[in-house]
């Protein structure tokens, strides 16, 4: 029986000669990322010191051979591989900066000097149970994340055979921790007056935003970057090109890249926001082409925007209220008028019906357009 082929990355028994009087030969072979096994070899004044030095070779033995990774790259090279990958791939700022912090904050300290055999599934659960523990559950998850995508281009590499992240439990969201609800139907003309009459809001120009995100069921971020050039005022239509979000070193931008490819999409909106929409275009065209800036005609940022509300919804009388009450507000309006699960997914700009359905909404059936559904479930209220 021949002896079992080394594995990718790995060596085989080392050997020590002497080949003359104070000059010491290690060799070993080492089995490279294209599959094939070469003798490497190096050479030192004593056993020890040339077994040492061949073992330091083989640490960085495929380096000069085009950077591919192998599982002896570490993680913390393979973080940074990860992150010029999805730079590459023109992932938006707020994508890059959260996979960036995630990797430079907790990955690279924690577990930057393993390799990428050593990622083994129980290390990496202690280690996002610790980030769980120390950081909270949002930088556990965004951990998880980008272990994932690190290993899933280690993977693709053939440095590893699996993604072990596959096996890692998912970051659970903390008891007692629920998002958003949608506003019950038959509270929402109280809420609805009740914030129209909110000074904080009256003051910051805040409540046709909260207007205009019941209607079209937009993410607030996409609502505060709603430029007129996405407006089709004939058609009754706004389109989703942009979010507004804040990145580190620049401040407020227009991101051009909403949250997923499923988030570009054209929305019907109903004639009276349409109306309103026209009003303010007609109010601020001297000063900015957005439709719902600051007050100082600048990006509004979605942060801001929450923060205002969540000031004044225990006053109101509505303490879980969110700006993303909102959107599920607008979904179960939709799904009370009998639209499908993918009829609301596409109105909502989500890439899986199933998400709809499970997160938005409890029974979906029927056919209709979302823009005149809205006309009708907001009548009265707009």
């Amino acid at each position: 029986m021949g002896r079992p082929r080394l594995s990718i990355g790995t060596y085989g028994k080392i050997n020590t000669t002497e080949v003359e009087p104070g000059k010491w030969r290690a060799r070993t072979r080492y089995r490279y990322a294209d599959g094939k096994a070469r003798q490497v070899e190096r050479f030192a004044t004593s056993r020890v010191k040339a077994e040492a030095a061949l073992k330091r070779a083989l640490l960085t033995i495929e380096g000069s051979r085009g950077g591919e990774l192998k599982p002896t790259t570490t993680l913390r090279v393979l973080g940074q591989r990860f992150l010029a990958h999805k730079r590459d791939l023109e992932r938006s700022e707020g994508t890059l900066e959260t996979y960036g912090y995630a990797v430079t904050a907790h990955i690279t300290p924690r577990l930057g000097d393993l390799t990428v055999a050593e990622a083994k599934p129980d290390r990496l659960q202690k280690f996002l149970n610790t980030v769980h523990k120390e950081s909270g559950h949002g930088a556990a998850k965004n951990c998880r994340s980008a272990l994932s995508g690190m290993m899933a281009l280690a993977v693709s590499n053939g440095a590893a055979p699996q993604n072990p992240v596959r096996d890692v439990e998912r970051i659970a969201q903390p008891k007692g921790k629920k998002g958003s609800s949608a506003i019950d139907p038959q509270d929402l003309p109280d809420l609805m007056a009740k914030l129209r009459v909110a000074l904080s809001l009256i003051e910051q120009d805040t409540v046709e935003l909260l207007e205009y995100m019941l209607a079209s069921g937009w993410r607030v971020g996409e609502a505060c970057a709603l430029d007129v050039a996405s407006v089709d005022f004939r058609k009754g239509t706004a389109e989703v090109e942009a979010t507004s979000a804040r990145v580190k070193g620049q401040g407020m931008i227009r991101q051009l890249v909403p949250k997923t490819d499923a988030a570009y999409r054209i929305t019907p909106l109903p004639k009276p926001t349409v109306e309103m929409l026209r009003r303010r275009h007609e109010r601020l065209k001297g000063d900015t082409t957005l439709i719902f800036p600051t007050r100082l005609m600048r990006l509004r940022d979605p942060s801001n925007t929450q923060r205002e509300l969540r000031d004044i919804r225990d006053g109101l009388g509505y303490p879980k209220l969110f700006t993303h009450s909102f959107r599920k507000t607008a979904a179960t309006m939709l799904d009370r008028a009998g639209m499908s699960a993918a009829e609301i997914a596409a109105f909502l700009g989500h890439a899986n019906p199933s998400m709809t359905q499970d997160v938005y909404m409890n029974t979906l059936k029927g056919d209709t357009r979302a823009g005149t559904v809205m006309q009708e479930q907001l009548t009265g209220l707009l």
